[in-house]
């Protein structure tokens, strides 16, 4: 088995002898995590990739069927096709797993039975596919009700069917509940959550799950107890982002929620109700988390930009001291007219250095006709401390001007950030004819932002020197 590429694939031989599968598991047993893409889609640059039929190979010459990797502990498997070869690296040793399989839903089912049967005491379990939940919902029941064990469980969204949801919340173990979006399985409105089982979840901490705001809002009054003990909680609201719902949702989960520390909300409308009325989201509904004085994540996307002044950045400061990722409104739906005032300038940056040095993550929309220049001063008073990623999403480089971006973004923080522009996961709307322009501004202002910082740590280097 070789490519064409000999210098990065290597020959497998037919015909491997029990002194070269005896080699072969003296190392297998130290192994205890693998990760497979059968794409190589995800894959290190800096390693050769693996031929797709690698595993296949492998698995038909093992000589006695038993687990590839007996002490694995890990698995990531990602497989446009049959999953088969997975089989021979499931055991009972196996903790974590995390598979990706776009194919047929009887293949899906097929590997839900073989890993229930072969890997039962699995603590976390992410699966991703297009397949939606009615397709696969004997299967995955069985499998849900052999890993009792499971901590962490992360399902495509609307997944959750009365029937699936009665199996997860009686998982004695489980903290995470999570949904993914690497593949979008079609709405199902049988997986909008209306009610929950008596005495849900007993040890859930993070909870993720498909829900209209009003709908919600009757879930937080009903089951006060259980949401009141969260840490985490991600909303997908499909349809009803109208003004009111989510001015009450809001009011009720920081009433009800104040030990929150983790908030996403995706109110993004999906294709099904692109047609509803949505206006821009009021200020007022960050006010009413205010009560949540621990929150460290906040992650909300509309569809509609938010925009935020400085001294609203100083009262979050003041009511989430601990927050370290911010990420609000910061792309549309193109087919909305959005107002000409929403968004901002660069300068924005300047009030989140000032009250929030220690901010991670930041998302924000900034409006390309709101144009700050750079005044030549890399050395602030304010400065992020440890600011790793900016996401712009789809804004346009504010007049265009890539430079002055570039040292403005340097002379705030301490080391460079990635900057992230495009759509986010959640994004339901269409691409717009001027996105890819910005895109690639985006890209090219972080190359200059490279140089700028740069020689933003010589000059400081300088300094130094010549102080000492």
């Amino acid at each position: 088995m070789e490519s064409p590429n000999t210098d990065a694939w290597q020959r497998l031989s037919a015909n491997l002898s029990r002194t070269d599968w005896s080699r072969f598991q003296s190392y297998a047993k130290r192994v205890r995590s693998l990760s497979y893409d059968s794409d190589n889609l995800y894959r290190d640059e800096s390693g050769p990739p693996l031929p797709p039929n690698a595993m296949a190979m492998l698995c038909l010459h093992h000589p006695d069927g038993l687990p590839l990797l007996p002490h694995l502990e890990t698995l990531e498997w990602s497989s446009d096709g049959s999953p088969t070869s997975i089989v021979s690296f499931l055991s009972s040793q196996v903790k974590a797993l995390e598979v990706e399989i776009v194919s047929d839903s009887l293949t899906v089912n097929n590997f839900l039975y073989a890993a229930a049967r072969k890997s039962p005491n699995l603590e976390s379990f992410t699966l991703k596919t297009d397949k939606s939940s009615i397709d696969v919902e004997d299967a995955l029941r069985k499998a849900i009700g052999t890993w009792t064990a499971l901590q962490s469980l992360t399902l495509p969204r609307y997944y959750l069917r009365p029937s699936i949801l009665e199996d997860v919340a009686s998982l004695p173990n489980l903290m995470y509940l999570q949904h993914t979006y690497w593949h979008d399985p079609q709405y199902d409105e049988a997986a909008v959550l209306r009610d929950l089982p008596r005495n849900p979840f007993p040890k859930l901490e993070s909870f993720s799950f498909n829900g209209d705001p009003a709908s919600t809002c009757r879930l937080i009054q009903s089951h006060t107890e259980f949401f009141a003990r969260l840490s985490g909680l991600h909303l997908t609201a499909p349809y009803g982002a109208g003004d009111a719902d989510i001015q009450k949702f809001f009011h009720h989960l920081g009433k009800t929620c104040p030990d929150l520390l983790c908030v996403k909300l995706d109110l993004w409308l999906t294709r099904e109700f692109r047609k509803e009325d949505v206006s821009p989201l009021p200020l007022e509904i960050l006010e009413s988390l205010f009560p949540c004085r621990g929150l460290e994540v906040l992650a909300i996307g509309h569809p509609f930009p938010v925009t935020i002044n400085e001294t609203d950045v100083e009262r979050m400061a003041t009511a989430w001291p601990s927050l370290s990722i911010f990420a609000v409104g910061y792309e549309f739906d193109s087919s909305l007219p959005i107002p000409g005032n929403m968004g901002h300038s660069l300068s924005i940056l300047s009030a989140f250095a000032k009250h929030f040095p220690r901010m991670q993550v930041l998302g924000l929309f900034f409006a390309s006709e709101k144009f700050v220049g750079f005044q030549g001063d890399l050395y602030p008073e304010h400065e992020f401390l440890n600011l790793e990623k900016l996401i712009v999403g789809v804004s346009a480089v504010p007049g265009g001007k890539l430079h002055d971006a570039a040292f403005l973004i340097a002379s705030l923080c301490i080391q460079k950030p990635i900057i992230r522009a495009g759509q986010s996961e959640w994004y339901s709307g269409e691409e717009h004819p001027k996105w890819p322009d910005h895109r690639r501004q985006w890209g090219e202002t972080e190359q200059l932002l490279e140089f700028a910082m740069r020689t933003k740590i010589s000059g400081r280097a300088k300094m130094l020197k010549t102080v000492d």
